[in-house]
């Protein structure tokens, strides 16, 4: 179990890594995790949250101001999908067996009377709606890399759709590539690119001059996608 450090108002969370004399701070939504070196002791990482203390704090604020509020559900209100806002509704009328959220016309429904009482309804809710999203992007996203890896000529491996907190997708040296499923918020365009992005790795497993030019290649607009992302992404990564 990662060890955890009372830093002002926030927890700490020390991860240590084969770093060498080094340490890095990553801040996400869910907190800020600090990565040391794997063969600092107790003590010498306590003394050096303690003499750096101001630094990451400061670093802490500045970072998390970044990060949008996370994405509320209010029924009556929208959620995005496919880059739309679309209409999303609680019924808490119509009785079903476990809670659902599912696609109804042109809006969404979560439906929340079920027969027995839940114990943690919001978490079960979450859930639900990463299923919906994970079940959203597989409908469009595994046809379109079909085509488009034909189109590329390169044939990935096993493909799937998981959680990620700061990534949109990887690709891994045997071929398997795996997707964000909060890429179902994205707009299809923004989508592709993400494909297009993996599967140049196929080719290329590096961020090398020639990669970014084969993406650009089966991506033209690709620079415009990459700037949805960087100003749309950590409100999709927030939820």
């Amino acid at each position: 179990m990662a060890k955890q450090i009372q830093l002002g108002d926030h927890q700490l969370t020390i991860v240590k890594t084969t770093r060498r004399g080094s340490i890095a701070l990553k801040v996400s939504p869910d907190g800020a995790s600090l990565m040391v070196p794997k063969q600092f002791s107790d003590q010498t990482i306590a003394e050096l949250v303690a003499s750096q203390a101001e630094w990451l704090l400061s670093s802490i604020d500045k970072q998390q101001a970044k990060w949008p509020a996370k994405m509320t559900l209010q029924s009556g209100g929208t959620v995005p999908l496919f880059g739309e806002p679309i209409r999303y509704i609680e019924d808490h009328v119509t009785a079903v067996r476990s809670l659902q959220v599912r696609l109804e016309g042109n809006q969404v429904c979560a439906f929340l009377k079920t027969h027995r009482q839940l114990k943690l309804p919001q978490a079960t809710l979450q859930q639900k709606w990463m299923r919906f999203y994970r079940q959203q992007l597989a409908d469009y996203l595994l046809p379109r890399l079909v085509i488009l890896a034909a189109e590329m000529g390169v044939t990935p491996g096993e493909v799937t759709i998981r959680t990620y907190r700061s990534r949109w997708g990887s690709c891994y040296a045997d071929g398997r590539i795996q997707f964000n499923w909060r890429l179902a918020m994205a707009p299809k365009p923004v989508i592709d690119y993400v494909i297009v992005h993996e599967l140049c790795h196929l080719v290329h497993p590096n961020h090398s001059r020639d990669f970014w030019q084969l993406v650009q290649q089966y991506c033209p607009d690709m620079l415009k996608h990459k700037a949805w992302i960087k100003q749309q992404g950590p409100a999709l990564m927030a939820f």
